[in-house]
């Protein structure tokens, strides 16, 4: 579910290395991969984790009376400190848990089920720094996988019986609809005023997007096989692509107008996540599921994790990547580091 953002100034940084290196006739530094690190072991699942600068958080079932009710938990690099954001609890299957988290420094947001049966899914906050909860949004409809960037949340929302895509300024406290087309739009994602959304609008699962400052939206691909889950940082969208037959990762370029491919192995790649310069997806070309990057500046693969346990679900910040991996009967946590290799 990735949920991030880059500022001008590292765009800038990137694009000043990529021009000097090539000027002096070498390639890019490429990623080095450090050792890889457990965030939470605990027993019973913990799945859907999402990065953000020094904090992960994801969807746990340790406290569930069923092995489907989820609450959310953190964890800050900076203390080596787990700690719950919200447990509430009811002895009910998913609906009334909380799940799919996304964060920024500021904010964790989730969709939430506690009403589940009065309001259905909500999409509820929790402010970091005054460790306090809020609701954004309580329709009484379907509001569902919820994304952040700075003070914009936005989300899936199915109030007109169609499913749209919503957005809230926390800043403001100002609800807005970005896309009620009459085809179905769901699972976006957004970084700085660009939001990303899977579309059908055209009886296929194409990519969109909208630009919140312009006000404009626009196709990003609309290939005749299926795209979808699509993740966004900076200018650079990236999603997962069937149009060979498998899933590949492929990306564009919003400033250019460019698409391209990332990985097209024969095998599946699958649910891509980006942060500036690296790319990462889960992989099964070795006959199992993988943890693979990819470098935009070097243009260049790598394996981030081929533990023989089964690894998903990756999402990166920065130079963190986590993701769930599959170990003694439940899901947990992992990270890894990235360096750069001269």
């Amino acid at each position: 579910m990735n949920r991030r953002r880059v500022s001008a100034f590292v765009l800038l940084f990137v694009i000043m290395a990529i021009a000097l290196t090539a000027a002096c006739g070498g390639s890019p530094p490429l990623p080095s991969v450090g050792e890889q690190f457990a965030i939470c072991t605990e027993e019973g699942d913990q799945d859907h984790p999402a990065v953000w600068g020094g904090m992960v958080v994801w969807q746990d079932n340790r406290n569930g009376t069923n092995e489907t009710h989820y609450n959310i938990y953190g964890y800050k690099f900076s203390t080596g400190a787990e700690f719950p954001i919200c447990t509430e609890i009811a002895d009910q299957p998913m609906e009334h848990g909380q799940i799919l988290p996304a964060l920024t420094d500021e904010y964790v947001v989730w969709t939430d089920g506690r009403n589940y049966g009065i309001h259905d899914w909500e999409i509820f906050g929790y402010d970091l720094a005054g460790k306090t909860e809020f609701p954004i949004c309580t329709n009484p409809t379907w509001q569902y996988a919820a994304a952040i960037s700075g003070d914009i949340v936005v989300w899936g929302d199915y109030r007109k019986h169609n499913h749209d895509i919503y957005g809230y300024d926390l800043a403001t406290g100002t609800e807005f609809s970005i896309c009620s087309d009459p085809g179905t739009q769901f699972d976006p994602d957004i970084s700085g005023d660009i939001v990303v959304w899977i579309d059908k609008r055209n009886g296929n699962e194409d990519i969109y997007g909208y630009d919140l400052a312009a006000d404009t939206e626009f196709a990003i691909c609309a290939d005749p096989a299926v795209q979808t889950v699509p993740a966004v940082s900076g200018d650079i969208v990236v999603w997962e692509d069937h149009r060979n037959g498998n899933e590949d990762i492929y990306a564009y370029d919003v400033a250019t107008g460019t698409e391209f491919a990332i990985c097209t192995d024969a095998a599946q790649q699958r649910e891509p996540a980006i942060s500036g310069d690296i790319v990462v997806w889960w992989d099964e070309r070795n006959g199992n599921d993988d943890i693979y990057g990819y470098s935009l500046s070097s243009r260049t693969e790598f394996a981030i994790c081929t533990d023989a346990a089964r690894q998903w679900l990756p999402d990166i910040s920065g130079d963190i990547v986590v993701w769930q991996e599959f170990r003694d009967g439940y899901w947990d946590i992992y990270g890894i580091r990235l360096g750069v290799e001269e």
